[in-house]
């Protein structure tokens, strides 16, 4: 009798057991469903933000291109980072970089992939980032740019970033090409600074005589920045509409003024402007060429006039370097053309296991970059907001005043592009830069890549 008793109470004893934990169990299940539903909340970046930061840490794998050390946009960057995790405790970026070009063929290997290593990336807009929209590897960022967002968004900056009625990313800064000239060493050659083609040419032959001093740092050996040069001439050779309807596909890369510009950097080339070995040195070795003194010009984006400045390995007086026009070419063209515009960004990949958190981010970085970028005289910013004027520097104050005049501008021909034309066209121009140059090959392959 006593033994069923016992026996009695243990069953009972284990249903309680069971039941209580039955309902611990229920309960923990309960509440793990409404923190995953919460933290993937598409509400607003703020809530997504205020919610995980009670949670699990979120790893940010980004991406960028400013690689060098002596690159003010890398410091920046840095710092708009370090404010940015100091206000979100629970968020760690983990950033990685490379140089420009090594950086587009990481970035090109990575998406041909999942990219499963990135969530947020620097890239280009327009022609460059279109490959990634077909293959519907970006995260479109519109549920994320709040009215707020889009009040502090320059009007007419977004077009580069806007595929098929959408939104991908959010601008950064504009940038303006420009020729950089030492006029201690145009004065010592007794050369003007050149206005036109013409005078590009007679200043080089002048600038030629001086000892160990290249008139033109190229830059060749990175395919963009021979393009630079190749582009500047058929900018001012065909003008910025045509330019940009090429580039649109309106029209065929067929204008005479494509060849004409071939020949004139041919010949430039030919007759020592950029040094006797062009595509020796990169981006890089041509920038410190020309802060050193041991080169006149430097045809850049205006992000180089902070570098001149800034730049502890330079040598040269900052207050002898003068921004001009790219040279035109008497009779062809409009003066009032450029090259630049709203063409870089962050992204977010479309494949990150934190969209809320990754496209907060990208907008943040986005915002903070432009502004800082301007405040140093680095570039235009993309955002609206009272900005400290009170460090930009004379030369980018002088970029600045050609800005206001510009009236078409033109986007880099390899970021307007394709991916494939794009890569091929940088190929090419390369070739200008070396002897045996074959102008009719020069077109007839762009004219196969771009006429597709």
């Amino acid at each position: 009798m006593k033994l069923k008793k016992i026996i009695t109470l243990l069953l009972v004893l284990v249903m309680m057991v069971s039941v209580i934990g039955c309902g611990q169990n229920d309960a923990g299940t309960s509440n793990d469903t409404d923190t995953s539903d919460n933290t993937s909340s598409s509400e607003g970046s703020a809530t997504n933000d205020s919610e995980t930061s009670e949670g699990e840490e979120v790893v940010l794998n980004v991406w960028h291109q400013w690689s060098n050390d002596t690159n003010e946009l890398k410091r920046l960057y840095d710092e708009a980072v370090a404010e940015y995790e100091a206000d979100h405790p629970n968020v760690v970026i983990n950033t990685e970089t490379l140089d420009t070009e090594a950086y587009k063929t990481k970035i090109a290997a990575e998406f041909a992939g999942s990219a499963s290593g990135i969530d947020v990336f620097y890239y280009w807009g327009a022609g460059m980032a279109r490959k990634l929209i077909n293959a519907d590897s970006l995260l479109p960022l519109d549920e994320y740019i709040t009215d707020e967002v889009s009040e502090r968004i320059l009007p007419g900056s977004t077009g580069a970033f806007e595929f098929n009625g959408q939104t991908y990313s959010v601008p950064m800064f504009s940038w303006y090409m420009t020729l950089f000239a030492n006029k201690a060493l145009f004065d010592q050659a007794g050369a003007e600074i050149p206005t036109t083609y013409e005078e590009l040419v007679t200043a080089s032959e002048k600038l030629s005589a001086l000892e160990d001093v290249t008139p033109f740092a190229a830059g060749a050996k990175d395919g963009w920045n021979a393009a630079f040069i190749y582009q500047a001439l058929a900018l001012r050779e065909v003008g910025g509409e045509d330019v940009n309807a090429m580039l649109r596909g309106d029209v065929p890369f067929s204008e005479e003024g494509y060849r004409q510009a071939a020949e004139k950097v041919s010949a430039l080339y030919e007759m020592g402007t950029f040094g006797r070995n062009p595509l020796e040195s990169g981006n890089d070795d041509a920038n410190s060429a020309f802060i050193t003194g041991k080169a006149a010009m430097r045809l850049m984006g205006s992000w180089f006039a902070n570098q001149v400045y800034t730049d502890t390995t330079a040598t040269i007086d900052p207050d002898q370097v003068v921004a001009v026009n790219i040279p035109v070419v008497e009779g062809k063209g409009n003066p009032s053309d450029y090259a630049g515009g709203f063409i870089e960004s962050f992204w977010v990949n479309k494949g990150t296991s934190y969209p809320a958190e990754a496209a907060e981010f990208a907008i943040y970085i986005n915002e903070k970059m432009g502004q800082a970028a301007y405040e140093t005289g680095t570039g235009f910013s993309g955002w609206t907001g009272d900005f400290d004027e009170s460090a930009l520097n004379p030369l980018f104050i002088q970029i600045k005043e050609l800005l206001s005049e510009g009236e078409t501008g033109v986007l880099a021909w390899d970021t307007s592009l394709d991916s494939e034309p794009a890569t091929i066209h940088n190929e090419l121009v390369q070739t200008l830069f070396a002897d045996g140059f074959d102008i009719d090959a020069f077109i007839e392959e762009h004219e196969s890549a771009i006429n597709q």
